[in-house]
């Protein structure tokens, strides 16, 4: 069937079993569904696509923003600081993965807090010394 996406090869669905950790209520199902650029192949192969992805937006990604950078803790309404803070956090997430990939969030803060040079370095000469 043709439905006008050109390189779109197969859907995925994926049901799970969903339980609040805050209630008693039994578990709930739900269906995720994703399409994807590939061609159909087993269950498991997909199962590992979508456990990466997820697994990486969520760590390299999110819980930086989340944890390290609070940006959930935001409480300012300006759209346009907001926006402008949020790719800082993204520059930021992405010179640290070109410049220092092997070092940690915390390890990077403390050296940039003991050698305010490092930052202006990362930033201004694309080095990490």
């Amino acid at each position: 069937m043709e439905v006008g996406l050109p390189h779109v090869r197969s859907l995925v669905a994926v049901e799970k079993l969903s339980q609040s950790k805050s209630t008693a209520q039994p578990p709930e199902p739900t269906t995720s569904y994703y399409i994807s650029s590939h061609h159909p192949r087993a269950a498991e192969y997909f199962a590992e696509l979508i456990r990466g992805h997820w697994g990486g937006c969520e760590i390299r990604n999110h819980w930086v923003r989340d944890a390290l950078f609070e940006e959930d803790s935001t409480r300012s309404k300006n759209r346009n600081l907001n926006g402008n803070l949020a790719i800082l956090r993204g520059c930021l997430i992405a010179l640290k993965a070109a410049l220092a990939p092997e070092r940690s969030w915390p390890l990077i803060r403390e050296l940039s807090s003991m050698k305010i040079s490092l930052p202006y370095n990362m930033i201004c000469k694309h080095q990490f010394k």
